[in-house]
C-alpha cells in the first residue's frame, strides 16, 4: 500500500510557508526564542513511504537463495602504538596514516580508536594519560568506531572483516571476513553482535537472489562469533544497528526503517521511508516512540520552474506498528543532495581516501553506493562509513540534532522548534555536515564542528557555554567520560581534553553506548 498522506501534507505546508528554491529560513542564534509551531501533526497516519514488511519477509523465503552461513577468519598481529603528546588541555596522538579518525570508544579506563580509514591499525590507550596499552595490525583496512561491552570490543573494517577483541589484552577472540566493503559499525546488546555486510556468496547458487537485496543483517554471539541469524537488506545499514528495549532497529542506505526481534531476526515491521539517519527509540509506559530524519523530494517547478531539490525533516512515529505523530524541522537539504555534494571538498577527499584503499575507480558495485547517493548524497566508501547524519539525541522532552548547517532543538512531544545554532561553513563547498551528531554529557550537549571546535551547548537554550579548540576539522561524534572529551580528527589525530568538570560524562562511544541508543544517560 502506498503511503503518501504525510508527504502530501508536508508538501502543501512547505510551499505555503515559502519553501522552494531560493527560500532560506532566517537563522536563529543561540538564546533567541524561535517562533513556535512548524510541526505537522498527523495522528493515526502511517509513516511516509511504502510498507515493505511482506517484501522483506519474502526475501527470507524458500524461493530465494539466502546469504551463506560460513565465513573465513581474519587475523591480527601486535604492533607498537604511537606515544601521546601532552597538550595544555590534555593529550593528543598523531597516527601515521593521517586519515580520518572516527569516533573513539572509552571503556574500562581505556580509549579505543582506529588508526584511520587509510590504515589497518587499531589501538588502546589509557584514557587519562594516553599511555599505550596495546596496538594491532589488522589484515584489512578502514577500522570503524568500536562497540565495547563485557570486556570485548568489536569493530568492522571497510575491507571487509568484523573483529572481536579482548578489551584488556587486544587478543583476537574471533573474526569473520564478511564482504567488501563494510560501511557500518557493529552494535552489542544482549550478548550478541549485530552488523551488516554486502552478500557475495549464497547458500544455493541455483536459486535467484531476492529483488533489491544486496546486503545482510547478521547476529553473532559476542564471545564466540557463532552465527545466530541473518536477514536480507536492500542496502547497508546506516551508521549502526540500534538496540532499544527488547528490539533491534535499523535504517538502511536505501531509506528503509526496520524493527526486528534480536534473538531471532523476526521482522516486526519494515517501511521504505527515505530515512536519512539511524533511528532513536524510547519506551514510556510501554509505548514505543521512534525519531528519525527523512528525505523529502519536491518538484520546485511549482515555484520557479527549477529542478528538484531535496529537503529533510524529523519524523516521530508511535506504537508497535508505527503511526506518524508529527513531521517537523523541515528544511532544504543541499547537504544530502548528490548533485550539490559532488563538487565539494569532502567528495574529493572521499575519493582520495577510497583510492588509497584500492577503490581508485570509485565504490564497488557491491557497496550499492547508488542507494546511498540517492538517500544521503554520499557515495564513496569512506564517506558512507563516516556518515552519522542528522541523528537525533534524545534528552527526554527535548530532541537535539544537527541538520547540515545548524544544530536544532525540538520538543519531543509536539515537534515545536525550540532553538537553533548556526554553524560556520558552506555545506555545498565544504560538503556534508558542518557539525557532528550531538552527544550528551552531564547537563551539556556536545557538538564537534568542521571548523575544528567542540562546543558545549546548554540544552534549554542552545547557548554556547564553552568552546574547545581541536585544531583540525571534525566529522565524527565526540565522546565524554568523567570530564574528559575525546575526538577523532580528519587529519589523523586523537585529541583528549581534560575539561576539569567531572559532570561532563555519560557518552563513552558512538550513540552513547554499545547498543547505540542515542538516549542521554540518566
Amino acid at each position: 500500500m502506498q503511503r503518501t498522506s504525510v508527504l502530501a501534507m508536508f508538501a502543501v505546508g512547505w510551499l505555503a510557508c515559502g519553501g522552494g528554491r531560493g527560500h532560506r529560513a532566517e537563522p536563529i542564534t543561540a538564546g533567541e526564542a524561535p517562533a513556535k509551531g512548524g510541526a505537522v501533526a498527523t495522528p493515526n497516519g502511517p509513516p511516509p513511504g511504502d510498507d515493505v514488511e511482506a517484501e522483506m519477509n519474502a526475501m527470507g523465503g524458500a524461493t530465494y537463495a539466502q546469504p551463506a552461513a560460513t565465513f573465513r577468519p581474519g587475523h591480527v598481529t601486535k604492533r607498537a602504538a604511537p606515544k601521546p603528546t601532552k597538550t595544555a588541555a590534555g593529550f593528543e596522538i598523531q597516527f601515521p596514516s593521517r586519515g580520518t579518525i572516527t569516533t573513539p570508544a572509552v571503556y574500562d579506563g581505556r580509549v579505543y580508536v582506529s588508526g584511520g580509514f587509510k590504515s589497518k591499525e587499531f589501538y588502546a590507550f589509557e584514557a587519562r594519560t594516553g599511555k599505550p596499552a596495546w596496538g594491532l595490525d589488522l589484515d584489512d583496512d578502514g577500522p570503524s568506531t568500536a562497540a565495547c561491552a563485557d570486556l570485548t570490543c568489536v569493530i568492522n573494517t571497510e575491507s571487509c572483516t568484523v573483529f572481536a577483541l579482548d578489551a584488556r589484552s587486544g587478543e583476537q577472540l574471533w573474526s569473520w571476513w564478511l564482504g567488501d566493503p563494510l560501511t557500518s559499525a557493529p552494535t552489542i546488546a544482549g550478548g550478541l553482535v549485530f552488523t551488516s555486510y554486502p552478500v557475495q556468496a549464497v547458500d544455493d547458487p541455483a536459486k535467484p537472489r531476492p529483488p533489491r537485496a544486496t546486503h545482510a543483517l547478521a547476529a553473532f554471539e559476542l564471545r564466540t562469533g557463532k552465527l545466530r541469524w541473518q536477514r536480507w537488506l536492500d542496502a547497508d545499514v546506516m551508521s549502526s544497528p540500534v538496540a532499544a528495549g527488547e528490539f533491534l532497529y535499523v535504517s538502511t542506505f536505501g531509506g528503509t526503517v526496520m524493527k526486528l526481534e534480536p534473538a531471532t531476526g523476526k521482522i516486526r515491521y519494515a517501511v521504505r521511508a527515505k530515512a536519512t539517519s539511524a533511528p532513536v527509540v524510547q519506551f514510556v509506559d510501554g509505548k514505543e516512540s521512534m525519531f528519525y530524519t527523512t528525505r523529502l523530494d519536491f518538484d520546485d517547478s511549482v515555484v520557479e520552474g527549477q529542478l528538484r531539490s531535496p529537503a529533510e525533516a524529523i519524523i516521530r512515529t508511535d506504537d508497535n506498528h508505527p503511526e506518524t505523530r508529527y513531521t517537523t524541522g523541515k528544511k532544504k537539504a543541499d547537504y544530502i543532495d548528490a548533485s550539490k555534494q559532488a563538487g565539494s571538498t569532502y567528495a574529493d577527499d572521499g575519493k582520495s581516501q577510497d583510492a588509497h584503499n584500492g577503490f581508485s575507480g570509485g565504490a564497488p558495485v557491491s557497496a550499492n553506493a547508488a542507494a546511498a547517493e540517492a538517500t544521503i548524497g554520499q557515495g564513496s566508501v569512506s564517506t558512507m562509513q563516516a556518515f552519522q547524519g542528522s541523528r537525533i539525541l534524545s534528552l527526554g522532552r527535548t530532541n537535539v540534532n544537527t541538520m547540515g548547517d545548524e544544530v536544532i532543538a525540538t520538543d519531543a512531544e509536539n515537534g515545536e522548534r525550540l532553538w537553533a545554532v548556526k554553524l560556520d561553513g558552506d555545506v555545498v563547498r565544504d560538503g556534508g555536515f558542518l557539525g557532528t551528531a550531538p552527544a550528551a554529557a552531564g547537563d551539556r550537549v556536545l557538538i564537534a564542528t568542521l571548523k575544528g571546535e567542540v562546543l558545549e551547548l546548554a540544552p534549554a537554550t542552545g547557548k554556547v557555554v564553552r568552546k574547545h579548540a581541536i585544531g583540525a576539522p571534525v566529522r565524527s561524534q565526540p565522546v565524554a567520560v568523567d570530564g574528559w572529551i575525546y575526538v577523532g580528527t580528519e587529519d589523523g589525530r586523537l585529541v583528549a581534553i581534560d575539561t576539569k568538570d567531572a559532570s561532563l560524562t555519560g557518552w563513552p562511544m558512538w550513540g552513547g553506548n554499545a547498543a547505540r541508543t542515542g538516549v542521554a544517560a540518566k
